[in-house]
């Protein structure tokens, strides 16, 4: 996109931050925009198919780039070495929870996928694949290793449910992202989007997803089509109101962003949301 339109997606996210606390949508893909402005991680703090560059790479280059926080090495040999269960995913949490305050999102990662091999549950599975995701976004240099441990978390959460189609569009959305680093083409992260509606076409998170690759290919139809339907299943969703604003303002059509704007502060509640709303149709009406 443009760095006009980026500038505006900002804008509408810092909107949409007001009133939203978690993140925007739990797959939904990082905006560039957004990752700019977006410099903290969120967390929860609660093996399978291993990649090329193999199982434990990515805990080398995290521990590699940066001195390990106080007291980590000693809390993972503790936990290594426990046999007790219970103990051992204690000892994992305090992990991610110092890896979380020190704003470290490798270690965050890379804990939460030892927590799943500990206890290898559906949850479990997916968070570490969340966090390793969140990794990839967050890092400078969007590091493969932290893209791999995504992928290969989510396919370990299909294993043992294939019908999770959270999973499954984590799974499109990162090889969409990450496509320059896989090799793959960004379609094949496309198609598996198009399976989950396939499965279920009324999926909001793969709806989501694919409206705001159609912004980013400059398919705008698409994009409002795809938003249009989200709010036809969902019509308190407060993203789709914002990205059809932006897309709207894209193609010019300033009269309907306002409108759709409008919608947006009808559901809102909070009167400094209400006013950033109100400041910023004026700032379009001016410009």
């Amino acid at each position: 996109m443009s760095s006009k339109s980026n500038t505006r997606l900002t804008q509408l996210l810092l909107i949409l931050a007001g009133v939203v606390v978690i993140a925007l949508i739990l797959f939904a893909p990082e905006r560039k925009a957004d990752q700019k402005k977006k410099q903290e991680l969120a967390v929860d703090s609660h093996e399978g198919h291993d990649h090329a560059e193999g199982e434990g790479h990515e805990d080398e280059v995290a521990e590699k780039s940066e001195a390990l926080p106080e007291g980590v090495k000693e809390l993972e040999q503790q936990a290594e070495k426990v046999s007790d269960v219970d103990t051992k995913l204690n000892l994992y949490d305090s992990l991610i929870s110092i890896s979380i305050r020190e704003k470290r999102p490798n270690l965050v990662a890379k804990y939460s996928k030892k927590k799943a091999m500990a206890v290898s549950t559906e949850k479990n599975w997916m968070l570490a694949g969340d966090n390793y995701f969140k990794a990839f976004r967050l890092s400078k240099n969007q590091s493969q290793e932290m893209l791999n441990g995504a992928i290969a978390a989510y396919e370990k959460v299909q294993e043992i449910n294939p019908d999770n189609l959270d999973a499954k569009t984590a799974i499109g959305v990162a090889y969409v992202e990450g496509a320059s680093l896989t090799g793959q083409p960004p379609m094949r992260g496309i198609g598996i989007l198009q399976e989950v509606l396939n499965i279920d076409p009324e999926n909001v998170n793969a709806l989501t997803n694919l409206g705001y690759f159609a912004i980013q290919s400059g398919q705008y139809d698409k994009a409002i089509e795809r938003f249009e339907k989200v709010l036809q299943i969902d019509s308190l969703n407060a993203e789709a109101y914002l990205y059809l604003t932006d897309v709207y303002l894209s193609q010019d059509e300033v009269e309907k962003g306002i409108e759709t704007l409008e919608e947006y502060k009808k559901m809102v509640n909070d009167p400094l949301v209400k006013k950033q709303v109100d400041d910023y149709i004026k700032e379009i009406k001016t410009n």
